[in-house]
């Protein structure tokens, strides 16, 4: 494992604009699935990348940049996205990719300036609500719509307890419900030593928490948050049918909020809505709905945007990785 160099986390994770997916935690994760992690220092302490290197047959390589590159400021954008492109230039990358959490205002004339195309986008979220957590916990609470007020309050009265996640056991617990909850909404999941592996690592290195709700000891809710910077993140959340009926996740997300707001954190992110909030075909219109309830202005993100110093390799890629893609997702399911 290449080590993250010295306070790479405290830029990387825990400045304004930092993320999780930037951490020297997630370059464990990734290089044991397969990929180079490389620690790029554009300026002292930010900007600053990590790189994410993918071997492909015939000595290709592509590039990722997952959430970056970290900058301290819109106007230091530019001086990142030119130092990634000199590297993937000098690298012979067919492609090095970013998907900085930037407005669109901020970053779109950067990345054309730079050279970088919009491309197809690996993380889901592109929109979000994000939540100012200056005011009081009173204040907080009465600004979230009447209904949803009316279910946080049910939690409790309908007997669901909701307490701190430790250990693998409660891991397994999370995954279980985020099995019920995948086969209801017709998501994907992976395996278990998937989400052991990533939950339990960046647990352990203090970038995100588990809380779960249960009722009479059972648990029937359970929530992963990330703390990006001064944000934190509703990253995964899950339920099964006992806690739909009493409302659990309503009470689970509101200690999220809360608990967020007691340990230092400015906002709360709730994670991906629809970028068109009036489409209700949208798979993220129900958990839309759902997250409004709660308060929190809207923000977009730019989304992916490409690199390319080699475009007829990039073009040939671009054809063959569904179908490459495709066979992995069959064989993995095969063997499982």
């Amino acid at each position: 494992m290449t080590d993250a160099p010295a306070g790479w986390d405290e830029a990387a994770v825990r400045s304004p604009g930092g993320h999780v997916l930037q951490s020297a935690a997630w370059a464990r994760i990734r290089q044991e699935q397969g990929w180079r992690p490389q620690f790029l220092r554009i300026g002292d302490p930010l900007p600053l990348a990590l790189v994410l290197w993918r071997t492909l047959p015939a000595g290709q390589r592509i590039a990722y940049v997952p959430r970056g590159p970290i900058v301290a400021a819109p106007a230091e954008l530019p001086r990142a996205l030119d130092a990634l492109a000199t590297l993937a230039r000098d690298s012979r990358a067919i492609f090095l990719k970013v998907d900085p959490e930037l407005d669109p205002a901020d970053a779109i004339g950067p990345l054309r300036r730079a050279g970088f195309r919009r491309s197809a986008d690996i993380q889901p979220v592109l929109a979000t609500l994000v939540l100012d957590l200056a005011p009081d916990e009173d204040a907080l609470l009465a600004a979230v719509n009447k209904d949803t007020r009316w279910s946080i309050r049910q939690t409790e009265k309908r007997g669901v307890a909701i307490r701190e996640a430790a250990g693998e056991a409660d891991l397994r617990a999370l995954y279980d419900l985020y099995v019920a909850t995948g086969r209801r909404a017709g998501f994907i999941i992976r395996t278990w030593d998937y989400y052991r592996a990533m939950w339990g690592t960046l647990v352990a290195a203090g970038h995100a928490r588990v809380r779960l709700a249960e009722l009479e000891g059972r648990p029937v809710a359970g929530a992963l948050t990330w703390r990006c910077g001064g944000r934190e993140v509703y990253q995964s959340a899950a339920t099964n049918d006992a806690g739909r009926s009493t409302y659990a996740a309503y009470g689970l997300l509101w200690r999220c909020i809360i608990e967020a707001r007691r340990t230092g954190a400015r906002a709360f992110d709730f994670g991906g809505i629809p970028v068109d909030v009036t489409r209700k075909d949208d798979p993220m219109y129900g958990p839309y709905l759902f997250k409004k309830g709660f308060g929190g202005e809207p923000r977009r993100f730019v989304g992916a945007h490409d690199t390319v110093p080699r475009a007829l390799a990039y073009a040939a890629y671009r054809v063959a990785e569904p179908v490459y893609t495709t066979a992995l997702r069959i064989a993995g399911r095969l063997r499982g």
